[in-house]
């Protein structure tokens, strides 16, 4: 005979699977529908669940994207992190970076963050939690600029809060443009952003 504690646990157990489920079909509905096409309904029929339990676990649309951006920001900050503490040079790094936005584009993250950064001019909840997890990625390259400079001795023109802002908007504005439909022919957002390994390589070798 089960024990009312291991019952509980169990219980605990589904919900979160459950939770999971959710979260991916929230995920999957946003990237492909977008923010206007993204209902606690379609959710659900995408994840197989009853409509009821996502409003158990999430309240609504609102509690429910906002896990989405939670877990995705969580995630992919992860990966980054994992990246920059690796031994490989800083230039490298950046090529990787470059890579993963390529990844993160054709995955769908980069239009859920979007499309959550345009709900949230309308959603303070939502707007709060972009702004956060903007944050995070500002503060990673924050460290990631102090530490280079400072193992390659290496005079910085500005502060590196400034630097990691200038980076962040950088990727932030060739997302912006790549969603909107605009070509590398008319602006070369991933040629540019790759080019800025060569411009790291040539501090260190002056360094």
């Amino acid at each position: 005979m089960s024990s009312p504690a291991k019952n509980a646990d169990q219980r605990v157990a589904r919900g979160d699977a459950t939770r999971s489920q959710i979260v991916a079909a929230a995920r999957h509905v946003l990237a492909a529908e977008g923010y206007s096409g993204t209902s606690t309904r379609a959710v659900a029929e995408r994840a197989g669940v009853q409509l009821s339990l996502v409003h158990y676990h999430f309240g609504g649309k609102s509690g429910l994207l906002t896990a989405v951006l939670e877990a995705e920001n969580a995630r992919l900050l992860e990966r980054q992190q994992k990246l920059f503490a690796g031994p490989e040079p800083l230039a490298e790094k950046w090529r990787t970076a470059c890579k993963y936005l390529q990844e993160d584009l054709r995955s769908g993250y980069v239009r859920i963050l979007w499309e959550l950064w345009a709900a949230g001019l309308t959603d303070e909840e939502l707007a709060r939690l972009w702004r956060d997890a903007m944050a995070g990625w500002r503060l990673l390259l924050e460290k990631v600029v102090e530490h280079w400079a400072a193992d390659r001795a290496i005079v910085l023109p500005m502060p590196p809060s400034e630097i990691a802002t200038l980076v962040g908007n950088a990727f932030q504005g060739a997302e912006v443009e790549i969603l909107a439909g605009v070509s590398e022919d008319e602006a070369p957002h991933l040629e540019a952003l790759g080019a800025v390994a060569g411009l790291i390589e040539h501090l260190e070798a002056r360094s």
